[in-house]
């Protein structure tokens, strides 16, 4: 790949700090085969603490690392470091593990680096600025970037393709709406929701040039005083947009480790039984896992008061993130159109909210900290544009008027 200019999250840091949470439990690392051959040309025996029959395991058609009963790579030693690295450096590992948790996504003559926030030092915006890593960057960029991804199209805005310099217009524009520190998410959020829809209502998606940006300059600045404030008295979204974000809770909710990969048909039971439970309603949430608990769905919906600055803060963080780096429509989000993608992405701010306060509920309490809502982040990013059914739903909620009903309900 040629060289390309970068362009990094203005709002993020990151580095590893060897938590191996990436190497245990839930992550099935996809090779390519070059990574099976180098893997396989590196000699490993049982003398290393790895079985060369136990390096790859199949899931769904695809070679991925192996990994123990307990869901720990074969590769991970017991001090919690990578073997493979230990012994040959860090480019003697798989892609994926090298790339891991940066996304980096074309966008005309230029690359935007993004990160998942499923990764713990995302969530706490713990390392040096992204810039700084900008010739590691480089590198992975060069093994999986295309030669030719300037030729790559932008997603529409709405429905018809456009250029690249129109189509970063309106994600700058989006960017501004979610720069405010003094305004809260759930605010910014319903702000540029509301924008959006005045595009799309007005068919202004294809409009180019100084007079497109003289449009949207005027759009996002009177939006501050259409949408004031959080409505005190929000319409309660309907019962078809509660309950499927009840389901949209409870798909980004689950952990699927390995060990539960290798029991698949009883897992899907559990699952099967966790949705009827979601979809009712009524009652006591499943009991998921060690951190949520069951407890009564009545004790979630109730109000936790107003998040902390803190907390505030990630979550501008979170959704900043996913729109500079366009990790919410596109190729990165099932090639769908920016308006589209963008309300997919504020669906998730009534999930995060609901998870970490199942959270919170499960450990006793009746307000939310900010552990509860990084732990919420990491769990729902972990999810994020890998399920091909999300799409449909939140375009079934938008007809009914339910993605801004239920932003609003629980940024009340």
């Amino acid at each position: 790949m040629k060289s390309a200019r970068i362009e990094f999250p203005s709002v993020a840091n990151w580095s590893c700090h060897g938590c191996t949470d990436c190497c245990r439990g839930c992550f099935l690392v996809p090779l390519t085969e070059a990574d099976q051959a180098r893997l396989r040309s590196q000699g490993w025996t049982a003398a290393d603490g790895v079985d060369p029959d136990t390096m790859f395991q199949e899931s769904r058609g695809q070679t991925c690392l192996g990994h123990h009963s307990d869901g720990a790579c074969v590769f991970l030693d017991a001090a919690g470091r990578c073997r493979i690295h230990a012994k040959f450096g860090e480019a003697a590992k798989p892609q994926a593990c090298r790339l891991y948790p940066l996304a980096i996504h074309p966008a005309g003559d230029k690359l935007v680096v993004g990160l998942y926030f499923s990764c713990p030092s995302v969530v706490a915006n713990a390392g040096k600025p992204l810039p700084e890593q900008a010739p590691l960057v480089k590198k992975l960029a060069a093994l999986v970037v295309p030669e030719n991804f300037q030729d790559i199209p932008p997603a529409p805005v709405l429905a018809t393709p456009g250029e690249w310099p129109d189509f970063l217009r309106f994600v700058h524009w989006l960017d501004v709406s979610l720069t405010p520190a003094d305004v809260p998410v759930a605010l910014k959020l319903l702000r540029s929701l509301h924008w959006l829809r005045g595009i799309e209502r007005g068919c202004l998606d294809q409009i180019t040039g100084e007079s497109a940006d003289e449009i949207l300059d005027a759009l996002v600045g009177s939006v501050t005083e259409k949408v004031p404030a959080i409505p005190g008295r929000a319409e309660k979204p309907s019962r078809f947009g509660r309950l499927f974000l009840r389901l949209m809770v409870l798909e980004h909710a689950r952990q699927v480790r390995v060990e539960q990969r290798r029991a698949s048909g009883a897992h899907r039971w559990r699952m099967l039984g966790a949705a009827f439970r979601f979809a009712r309603s009524g009652g006591w949430t499943p009991d998921l896992d060690k951190e949520l608990k069951r407890v009564p769905f009545a004790a979630i919906e109730t109000n936790f008061g107003p998040l902390s600055p803190a907390a505030e803060a990630m979550l501008t963080r979170f959704f900043r993130v996913k729109v500079q780096s366009l990790h919410f429509c596109g190729r990165a989000f099932h090639d769908r159109p920016l308006i589209e993608g963008f309300r997919h992405l504020a669906m998730l701010y009534p999930v995060i909210i609901w998870l970490a306060r199942w959270f919170a509920v499960s450990a006793g309490r009746t307000t939310l900290t900010d552990a509860d809502v990084a732990k919420a982040v990491s769990r729902v990013d972990y999810h994020h544009g890998f399920s091909p059914y999300l799409p449909w739903r939140t375009r079934l909620l938008q007809q009914r008027e339910d993605v801004a009903r239920l932003c609003a309900w629980y940024g009340r």
